[in-house]
């Protein structure tokens, strides 16, 4: 697969827009009217320049908030669930997502961005506005991503149930990880260079991921729950390997060398998780060479066999008993 950059595509090279014509933006929580058109103004000219370089057809609609918290918690997702949208915290500061929804029967991506981060892209200064289209960018590349998946794999996303807990946060470790592989990969070349920001947040995940495992094994020698544990170390394991894919598809997409980054190659060097690190990439890369063309979802489960080992080395095992069911080990 090739990926087009602001870099090397003259306007002649590129396609026509492929996010509808339609394309609502909802500006909330401004100041004044004015300020409101002309941010959603904006934001909607990048958007739509975008639709040149990924396939927006599927993108339902965009929303630029101040109150960003709220406008997750309020989107219309299309479906019930009691899951809430909320903004990512701890090392890294939630600032844009992409969720799915479903509109007429039909898996579409809705676009929310934090207004603090996007609205400079109303300014002049082409400094200001550095930021704000690598934002932009990276979450137009996951409406792309998400519309690819759907379309080899239908009635999984937000349909399919998952049979345990187990396959449920394998799953969700999947996800995660390829689309923010892909997704950095594709927008890595396109306004700010995110390069330091996505290895820092990786190296303090990569500090502390053990660490957290421990005492979440410790509180559950108190309180028992296993299901608990199983969820929080998961999550830990998760996070890690999410905020290390992030910085694979950068560097992939921008051609760096995880060896020529002298604070990553030291921190991996001999770390627990520097074998789990190049699988992940050699698993990505995977997927990503068979991008929009997978014939089943071999090369995605291969992520999830990572996340598995990495839960059991922090201290839960699983196997399956005789009927079936899923038994978790904590020695």
């Amino acid at each position: 697969m090739t990926t087009t950059t602001s870099d090397s595509a003259t306007e002649d090279e590129l396609g026509p827009p492929t996010a509808a014509e339609s394309l609502c933006v909802t500006a909330r929580g401004f100041s004044t009217e004015v300020d409101a058109r002309e941010v959603g103004t904006a934001v909607r000219e990048c958007v739509m320049l975008f639709s040149r370089h990924f396939d927006l057809s599927r993108l339902d609609g965009v929303t630029v908030a101040h109150d960003y918290g709220q406008a997750l918690a309020s989107l219309d997702r299309g479906y019930e669930t009691k899951q809430v949208l909320t903004p990512s915290d701890g090392y890294a500061v939630g600032i844009a997502m992409t969720p799915s929804v479903i509109r007429n029967g039909r898996l579409m991506s809705h676009i929310v961005f934090n207004a603090g981060i996007v609205a400079p892209i109303a300014k002049p200064d082409p400094a200001s506005i550095q930021l704000p289209v690598h934002v932009i960018a990276h979450e137009c590349a996951h409406v792309e991503i998400t519309q690819k998946f759907d379309e080899v794999f239908p009635n999984v996303l937000l349909r399919q149930r998952c049979g345990d807990s187990r396959d449920a946060f394998r799953w969700q470790v999947i996800l995660a990880c390829w689309d923010e592989y892909a997704a950095t990969r594709m927008s890595a070349n396109f306004g700010e260079d995110p390069t330091d920001g996505y290895e820092e947040t990786f190296l303090k995940h990569l500090a502390d991921a053990r660490d957290r495992a421990r005492t979440f094994i410790g509180a559950y020698r108190l309180h028992g729950e296993v299901n608990q544990v199983y969820a929080e170390i998961y999550g830990a394991i998760g996070d890690l390997m999410k905020f290390a894919a992030y910085a694979l598809g950068n560097a992939d997409g921008r051609r760096l060398e995880v060896a020529e980054r002298a604070n990553l190659a030291a921190a991996l060097a001999g770390h627990w998780f520097e074998p789990f690190f190049k699988r992940l990439h050699e698993a990505c890369r995977t997927i990503w060479d068979q991008y929009g063309r997978w014939t089943d979802k071999t090369s995605f489960e291969a992520i999830g066999d990572i996340a598995d080992e990495a839960v059991a080395l922090c201290g839960i095992k699983h196997r399956y008993l005789p009927g079936g069911q899923l038994y978790l080990d904590i020695p």
